[in-house]
């Protein structure tokens, strides 16, 4: 499995465009800002599609055109971009099939715009977009005609209410056996959600940490319950000793980028830029690129 962070930044990216923090001020004099959590799994699934998704990818030199499975976690709009799909149909794989996975209400956004802009939502009409809609505990199985495609489950997330979803996290085992967990958003887990994933023993895990040090703003992990969590995760086997986990949906209410990274590195936690690759080999620890090194 090979994983792209095609970005690892909170709703507004890091810097804020508006904001001169210390934080915002160490990301922007330093070049390392941060879109919009993104992220692409082997070319052909794609986790989150928000506004910067696309031009992120470019940005990247990667095409989209091999893109089969979308997968939302909930209908805000840093998670759900439509237009994007109205961009698709104007390019040379506008007739290919795309599934449109997503809790109810995220399907309900991208319908209203389609219709309003296309003359047809996903599942109408000859539209090649299939809406799948997600619901916690009900696995849904993606391309692979013999069953050796994507298996996604849906867990619950603590984020928001049903008008936005009900949002939803979710458990990715890939054809080649490696297991992805994305965590994005959600405040602490409900017990429900850790007790799905006990003994998963994910070999990779992306999870939210976008409150940093900072008053809780919204349903988010802050740096605090981000480690509790993660050893709620660790006590039940959904974490093991060769688990690379990664945070993401970063913003500028953590502190600038050397102080956040020693912070997590402490407790077993990659800071990686947007961009990043990681080649996942089940079992194992991830070999991870970072754009431009070397």
């Amino acid at each position: 499995m090979r994983v792209t962070l095609l970005g690892t930044g909170s709703a507004d990216g890091w810097p804020n465009p508006w904001c001169s923090c210390p934080s915002c001020a160490w990301a922007r004099d330093t070049g390392n800002a941060r879109a919009q959590t993104g992220v692409l799994v082997d070319g052909a699934l794609l986790l989150d599609l928000g506004p910067d998704v696309p031009r992120a990818a470019a940005r990247f030199g990667i095409d989209l055109g091999g893109l089969r499975h979308l997968v939302i976690g909930h209908a805000h709009p840093d998670h759900v971009g439509p237009e994007a799909l109205m961009w698709r149909s104007w390019s040379t794989v506008a007739d290919q099939p795309l599934d449109i996975v997503g809790p109810p209400a995220a399907l309900d956004v991208v319908a209203a715009f389609l219709r309003r802009w296309e003359g047809r939502a996903p599942g109408e009409d000859g539209s090649p977009l299939r809406p799948r809609p997600a619901l916690a505990g009900a696995p849904l199985r993606l391309g692979g005609p013999d069953g050796d495609g994507y298996l996604v489950v849906p867990v619950p997330a603590a984020h928001g209410d049903a008008s936005i979803g009900p949002a939803v996290l979710y458990d990715i085992t890939a054809p080649d056996g490696a297991r992805l967990l994305y965590a994005c958003d959600t405040g602490p887990l409900p017990a429900a959600t850790v007790d799905a994933l006990a003994g998963r023993a994910f070999d990779v895990a992306l999870i939210e940490e976008n409150n940093g040090d900072r008053p809780g703003f919204g349903d988010h992990l802050d740096l605090a319950t981000f480690a509790a969590d993660l050893e709620r995760l660790r006590t039940r086997d959904a974490l093991t000793g060769t688990s690379t986990v990664v945070a993401v949906h970063l913003s500028h209410r953590n502190p600038p980028g050397p102080a956040l990274a020693e912070r997590l590195a402490a407790i077993g936690v990659d800071l990686l830029p947007d961009g990043a690759v990681l080649d996942v080999v089940p079992g194992q620890r991830a070999a991870v690129t970072i754009p431009g090194a070397g």
